[in-house]
């Protein structure tokens, strides 16, 4: 079926064509970034000619606007940049099945969503639509354990975006600040003979982060300060057999295949926890 609906399995057979009517020419598949993006609104569906190019010849050269991965015949591929909007479709055939592009950076919100200074769709909202329950059978949400990795990437691909924007924009957190710390490790790297590498600071606004971890024990702290120290040390946990999550569940689906629901499960009963106390 793939063969039949999927533009990626399509190309690859065009490219398998091509190879046996050439085999002595150089044939390459380019994966091309589309400038004028797809709004998923007035466009018709896109063909398999619209998502990759075949070049045939020796001196053939790749378009100037080609974007991740190019694969000679013969030898090393090389690796698609998560940021493309065909990575997902191509790791996720099944989950993908005609090959429908995912996010990009160049994404933009629907006019009625629209606004001066948010005009982009983040990542992060764009997994987080398409981790939405709607009506209808959804191949996302009954797809098991492929699912569970879906996920996962999407976590990382997203953590990944926001460590990338630090690292490129240390100037405006403001890292100045830190030029002490800066000489003393380079001193001390000196002193030692070892080469210093980049020092990347994290903002107390990145969860994780050491600031961050900081900055919650001294709101801990104050608080005992003010309150005295607590009185009742809780450890709350998640039963899967919850008749919320169990309710929720759809045809063979089980607890672990559903991580969305248990997430909001829990934490709703952790509020509800938090007010009765």
């Amino acid at each position: 079926m793939l063969r039949e609906i999927n533009p990626f399995a399509q190309s690859y057979l065009q490219m398998h064509r091509l190879v046996q009517e050439h085999p002595t020419t150089s044939v390459k598949r380019v994966f091309l970034e589309v400038k004028n993006l797809d709004m998923r609104r007035y466009n018709a569906p896109t063909l398999c000619t619209e998502v990759a190019a075949i070049f045939v010849g020796d001196n053939g050269e790749p378009p100037t606007n080609r974007d991740i991965c190019v694969y000679p015949v013969g030898d090393t591929c090389q690796s698609i940049s998560p940021l493309n909007q065909c990575c997902d479709p191509m790791t996720y055939p099944l989950l993908f099945p005609r090959g429908e592009c995912s996010w990009n950076t160049g994404m933009e919100h629907v006019e009625e969503r629209r606004t001066a200074k948010l005009t982009r769709v983040t990542e992060l909202q764009y997994y987080a639509y398409r981790l939405s329950q709607r009506n209808g059978f959804s191949i996302l949400h009954n797809s098991g354990k492929l699912f569970q990795q879906y996920i996962v990437d999407a976590y990382v691909k997203t953590e990944d975006s926001r460590l990338h924007f630090l690292r490129q924009n240390q100037k405006d957190l403001r890292i100045e600040l830190y030029r002490e710390l800066l000489d003393a490790l380079e001193c001390r790297a000196h002193n030692e003979n070892i080469r210093t590498g980049k020092l990347i600071i994290l903002p107390s606004s990145f969860q994780g982060s050491p600031r961050h971890k900081q900055q919650n024990y001294q709101d801990a702290m104050a608080m005992v300060r003010k309150f005295g120290k607590p009185d009742l040390f809780l450890t709350f946990t998640c039963n899967p057999s919850w008749s919320e999550i169990l309710n929720s569940m759809e045809g063979v689906q089980r607890p672990e295949d559903r991580p969305d629901i248990i997430v909001r499960v829990f934490n709703m009963k952790l509020k509800e926890l938090l007010e009765h106390i």
